[in-house]
C-alpha cells in the first residue's frame, strides 16, 4: 500500500458515516484541524461543528486534534469544541510525536481514525502509524499557508504513483481536488 493512499474518501466531516465506523470498532478520532474541522479564518468552532461534535460525544467517540499548527489556534478552537485532548506541532507526516502521544493517552491504534484533508501530512502520517485515514475535501484553499501550498504542488506527483496503485481512488481524489479549488474561485 502507498503510504500516501487513504483508507476512505469524504466530501466533509459532515459526511462521514460514524455511527456504522464506531460499531466496527472505531472509537477515537484524530482530527486534523486546518481546512479539515475549520477554515484557517476561523478562530471558533461554528453551529454545525458544534453539532457534530455534540453528535460524536454521544455516539461514545474519544476525539483529539492532532494540528501541525501552534496551541493559540488550537487552545482558542478546543475551548467550544470539546475533545479529549489535542496535541500541536504535531509534526505529521512525521510520526514518532504522534506516537507518543498515543501512547500516553492510552490509545489502541485498531480503534483509532485520523481524518484530514492533505495527502502529504495527515494521510501519511495515518498509514506510518498504521491507522484508517479518512482524507476529506479542503475547506478552503485561498488561506492556505506558504508551506501548504508547496505540498499541494507535490501531490499532483504522487497522484500519478498512485493511479498505478488504484485508479478509481485516486480519480475521487482528484475530483475532491477540483472541487476544493473551485470553491475559491
Amino acid at each position: 500500500m502507498n503510504k500516501y493512499l487513504p483508507t476512505f474518501l469524504s466530501m466533509s466531516i459532515f459526511d462521514i458515516d460514524y455511527a456504522t465506523l464506531y460499531a466496527q470498532g472505531k472509537k477515537v478520532i484524530l482530527f486534523d484541524l486546518d481546512n479539515t474541522i475549520a477554515s484557517y479564518e476561523e478562530e471558533y468552532p461554528n453551529k454545525n461543528q458544534l453539532m457534530l461534535n455534540q453528535k460524536l460525544l454521544k455516539i461514545g467517540y474519544r476525539i483529539y486534534i492532532v494540528s501541525n499548527n501552534g496551541k493559540k489556534r488550537v487552545s482558542r478552537f478546543v475551548k467550544e469544541f470539546k475533545v479529549n485532548g489535542y496535541i500541536t506541532y504535531a509534526r505529521k507526516p512525521f510520526k514518532k510525536k504522534l506516537n507518543h502521544f498515543i501512547q500516553k493517552e492510552q490509545l489502541k491504534k485498531e480503534e483509532i481514525i485520523l481524518i484530514g484533508d492533505q495527502l502529504l501530512t495527515d494521510i501519511a502520517c495515518a498509514n506510518r502509524l498504521g491507522v484508517t485515514s479518512i482524507l476529506v475535501q479542503s475547506i478552503s484553499r485561498k488561506s492556505e499557508k506558504w508551506y501548504t501550498k508547496l505540498n499541494r504542488l507535490r501531490e499532483k506527483k504522487i497522484l500519478k504513483q498512485l493511479e498505478k496503485i488504484d485508479i478509481g481512488k485516486t480519480q475521487q481524489i482528484k475530483k475532491m481536488i477540483e472541487k476544493s479549488s473551485d470553491i475559491d474561485e
